[in-house]
């Protein structure tokens, strides 16, 4: 009986063996192995991550092991598609749009009103009256004092017949005008007759109000040579009397050559004697790239602010638009007439322009949704794989948009901040 017994224990304890074995094995079985910089990585036995190369742990060694969340899943997202799922995206807008061009510029004087005072007679300066450029003169203003034989020479003809043939009044009045002629004004013709003696001297008056350019008096030439008049240009009665000239620096003004004189030197007849320029009419000259200046037309409203008076500005209007090519580019020069009679503009003094114009219908999108990488303008359409650049070419700008002439359509959607989509210069690969 008692061997029967210690048979029976020895079966049960065999039995007993092998169940917890078999729970064993099942336990470990049942252990899952991941990473703890890859979550997805998941393995039923110890080993190691296939993408860095740690050790898996497992992972029910911390708990339920690493909680996928909604952030989490969202970090493990390709970076590609989380960029492609946070931008904002807009249409083109099919409108009519107020745009506005600025100009940079400089006040400078009207050619029309910039007059050569030219020599009516040969001879030589005996004094000079205009000294230096910009020097303030008046309509009938004395310029300077002219020895010339041919004047000399007209007088005495005039005092012949005044005084030998007064019956004569037909030679008498031929006398008188080949004097005006020659530049003599009535009142110097009336004081010769009443004097009854020639003046070896002649005066010349300026027929302008205005300020003398192009002078350079330091030029110790014998004899200028002569010079093509510029403005409308206009006669010289005789002009007269002065001092000693003054050295004056050469300036460079619209009517172009200088002239140069001095005292004792020889002019001839014809010769520009000096040049006026009237200021009472000025106008803003603005250098405007040729994209932008395809709108701007004769009239078309123009805002002239100064940079050196803050809150200062004229308005006036576009009166002409000229064509430039020079060293490979294309521009225009856009004139704006100042209103008369104000004392704001100088010449030479520096301004910007506003002008401002309705464009016709097109498509336009925000500024930011278009990016220049220097030899094109990019936008980034929306398609079944995410953005692909495409190439735009783009017109004016109004506010914080840009017409698009080509490139886009209407049903297109454009990524609205292009710079964001840009990680390096060669993911701009522009198929057009």
């Amino acid at each position: 009986m008692k061997r029967y017994l210690n048979i029976l224990l020895l079966v049960l304890a065999i039995v007993v063996a092998a169940c917890s074995g078999e729970d064993h094995n099942h336990a470990e079985g049942a252990t899952e192995y991941t990473c703890p910089m890859h979550p997805q990585i998941v393995q039923n036995k110890p080993g190691t991550c296939p993408i860095c190369g740690m050790d898996l742990v497992p992972k029910t060694a911390h708990g339920d092991g690493v909680e996928i969340t909604e952030e989490l899943a969202f970090l493990l997202k390709p970076t590609n598609t989380t960029v492609i799922a946070n931008i904002a995206t807009i249409k083109p807008e099919q409108k009519t749009a107020e745009a506005t061009v600025k100009m940079d510029g400089v006040i400078t004087y009207d050619p029309r009103r910039v007059y050569s005072v030219p020599a009516k007679v040969g001879g030589r300066i005996e004094k000079l009256f205009v000294k230096y450029n910009f020097q303030p003169i008046r309509k009938g203003q004395k310029l300077m004092e002219i020895y010339s034989p041919d004047l000399i020479t007209a007088q005495k003809e005039l005092l012949y017949l005044v005084q030998s043939a007064p019956e004569d009044k037909q030679l008498i009045q031929a006398a008188r005008q080949k004097l005006q002629y020659l530049g003599a004004t009535n009142e110097q013709i009336n004081r010769l007759i009443r004097n009854g003696e020639e003046s070896y001297t002649f005066a010349v008056y300026s027929p302008y109000n205005g300020y003398v350019i192009d002078l350079n008096a330091s030029a110790p030439n014998a004899n200028a040579a002569p010079a093509p008049a510029a403005g409308t240009g206009g006669g010289m009665d005789a002009m007269g009397g002065g001092t000693s000239s003054a050295a004056t620096p050469t300036t460079t003004t619209p009517a172009g050559q200088t002239i140069q004189l001095r005292e004792g030197m020889y002019v001839t007849a014809g010769q520009p004697l000096v040049r006026v320029v009237n200021a009472e009419q000025l106008w803003a000259e603005f250098n405007v790239p040729a994209g932008d200046n395809n709108p701007l037309t004769k009239g078309a409203p123009v805002v002239i602010s100064f940079p050196q008076l803050p809150g200062e500005k004229l308005e006036a209007k576009v009166d002409f638009v000229q064509p430039f090519f020079s060293e490979g580019e294309n521009f225009a020069k856009v004139r704006v007439y100042l209103p008369g009679s104000n004392k704001l503009a100088m010449v030479g003094q520096l301004v910007t322009g506003e002008a401002s114009y309705k464009t016709d219908s097109a498509l336009w999108v925000p500024r930011e949704a278009v990016l220049n990488i220097g030899t094109k303008h990019v936008a980034f359409r929306k398609s079944d794989g995410g953005f692909e650049p495409v190439a735009v070419t783009i017109g004016t700008n109004a506010g914080k948009e840009v017409q698009i002439i080509s490139g886009l359509k209407e049903t297109d959607v454009i990524a609205t901040n292009a710079q964001f989509l840009v990680d390096s210069e060669s993911f701009i690969k522009v198929s057009n």
